[in-house]
């Protein structure tokens, strides 16, 4: 009894340095920025605020969902077009599995403006399923402890995910990772609560849109979470038998293609938080802060071999590391989410919204347990949630340029704190994240 009160005290001990933590940085992030850059004449950096204005007014670009919407006409309209042929105002890049929400939408008889409307709502209210989910995750690591959630730390939850920069930004994109970024969290919930077979079901849809998620299939086998892994082979088998009905057996292979084209190519944009983005914008091959749609990088091979080596050290650095005690746990699947996203040649901004589930999860179920300052995971949080523009000026300076991977680089060392944290659980040492 002792032990689990000083445990309590401990956890509420923390509750006010998480919301003050999460305060900082949000303003650290955007206010104290935006004002350096005035002060120097450096105009504005740009930040947060047109992202919380799109989401106050449910308003939102169309950057998923208009290619989705034009392929599933251009097929109504010519059946026997391959889908990924057709001449669009933009290609499309996901799975045909992901259309098939759009496909019972239409027949509903919803026209475009309806159907755009919807979705900005569906996804306006998944970014408040991710605040709802971020709590029960967090009431429920704390119970298990005998703890409960207090306001201080409630409110820190509320504001870390409506200031979530990647999250907002997939928002405002109209872009499906807002759905995908919900399901991530809803996966995490499921696996702690125990109800793997749900977790697999969820994972499995999250791979109908990102095939790289795959990668929590190959996971779930090597970890022998046999439950999880049938369930997500039924669901998957389900959803793509669906899709093969609608769109025929041609079009949905043709999606292979799409892939082999996607993996050599990708644009260097500074918003591609990646090892390919990186690297193109530190040998200065491609844009960097401009943008032009449909543009990709010029094709260099020791780029694209340097990208493959290292997506491949990332997930095989996840699938073969000693977990020990953590082996399995929300920590370890949580871990290979996270290097499904970084191992990718085109990593937007936008991808790395799941890490707020990643936070949530490791804050409440170690971070506000131990007694040392959590530098490393708030470092981590810092680098990944928020969008340090002030790095942009660095574009053309020639390897210090490197530093506008910010994202990236605090997604690597997320992973970092996620290994340790399984190492000192397995050595009976302070779980210090």
């Amino acid at each position: 009894m002792a032990s689990a009160n000083k445990q309590e005290s401990s956890a509420l001990t923390h509750d006010k340095r998480l919301l003050l933590f999460v305060v900082a940085s949000l303003l650290l992030a955007n206010v104290v920025q935006w004002g350096v850059c005035r002060v120097l004449g450096l105009g504005n950096p740009g930040g947060l605020k047109d992202l919380v204005l799109a989401f106050t007014h449910v308003r939102q670009w169309t950057d998923s969902w208009l290619p989705m919407m034009t392929s599933l006409d251009a097929f109504r309209a010519n059946p026997s077009q391959p889908i990924y042929a057709a001449k669009l105002y933009d290609t499309l890049i996901y799975p045909l599995a992901s259309l098939l929400p759009m496909v019972l939408l239409r027949r509903l008889g919803l026209s475009d403006a309806a159907m755009l409307r919807v979705l900005a709502v569906a996804s306006w209210l998944a970014v408040l399923a991710v605040v709802a989910v971020s709590i029960a995750l967090a009431r429920r690591l704390l119970r298990e402890r005998g703890a409960t959630l207090t306001w201080p730390a409630t409110l820190a939850i509320v504001l870390a995910v409506m200031g979530c920069y990647p999250l907002l930004k997939g928002y405002a994109l109209g872009n499906a990772q807002t759905f995908l970024s919900l399901g991530f969290i809803v996966m995490l919930y499921l696996w702690t609560a125990g109800r793997e077979r749900s977790a697999g079901v969820v994972a499995a849809l999250l791979t109908m849109v990102k095939p790289q998620f795959v990668l929590l299939l190959v996971w779930m086998a090597v970890r022998r979470r046999w439950g999880a892994m049938w369930a997500f082979v039924a669901c998957a088998t389900v959803v793509m038998a669906v899709s093969v009905a609608v769109f025929g057996w041609h079009n949905n292979l043709d999606y292979i293609a799409v892939l082999a084209g996607l993996s050599h190519k990708a644009q260097s944009h500074f918003a591609n938080q990646s090892m390919f983005g990186t690297i193109n914008r530190m040998i200065f091959n491609g844009e960097n802060l401009g943008y032009t749609p449909y543009v990709y990088t010029p094709y260099i091979p020791w780029v694209y071999r340097v990208t493959v080596l290292t997506a491949l050290l990332i997930v095989g650095a996840v699938l073969a590391f000693p977990w020990g005690r953590l082996r399995g746990s929300t920590a370890d699947i949580a871990a290979m989410g996270l290097a499904s996203v970084a191992a990718s040649p085109m990593a937007w901004e936008h991808h790395y919204g799941i890490v707020i589930g990643i936070f949530v999860w490791t804050w409440f179920a170690y971070g506000c347990w131990q007694r040392q300052s959590p530098w490393l995971l708030g470092l981590a949080f810092f680098l990944t949630m928020n969008f340090l523009a002030v790095t942009n000026l660095l574009a053309e300076k020639r390897g210090w340029n490197v530093l506008q991977s910010s994202m990236y680089f605090g997604a690597l060392l997320l992973l970092f704190v996620l290994m340790r944290l399984a190492r000192r659980v397995t050595r009976g040492e302070e779980a210090v994240v």
